[in-house]
């Protein structure tokens, strides 16, 4: 069964770098009382702007404090349907990472 409707990555990284500066862009300094909800906003915003497929959006928002992290991820899925999408933002005082995987329901 081929899928016409295929996920677009660049269209989503797109999304997802609007919403990033939108939500933000205006923060002075990271709040650690606000990083879960600030979090949890950006994931259900980006989940309600993509169409089509199911999803699962993870967001970490953390303090840029110099540290390095590394993440990695392992996908089973259908290469032709599935697909995934990933971004970072960084300011002086805040990194957040959104990924964005797009599962096609058959």
């Amino acid at each position: 069964m081929k899928n016409l409707n295929r996920f677009r990555p660049k269209a989503a990284n797109a999304l997802v770098q609007e919403v990033l500066a939108e939500k933000l862009g205006g923060l002075a300094a990271y709040d650690v009382d606000e990083a879960d909800k600030i979090s949890k906003d950006i994931s259900a915003t980006i989940r309600l702007q993509l169409p089509r497929y199911k999803y699962v959006v993870q967001t970490l928002v953390s303090e840029q404090c110099g540290n390095g992290a590394t993440t990695a991820i392992q996908c089973v899925w259908d290469e032709d349907c599935d697909a995934y999408v990933h971004q970072r933002y960084v300011t002086g005082s805040i990194w957040c990472e959104v990924l964005v995987f797009a599962i096609f329901h058959y």
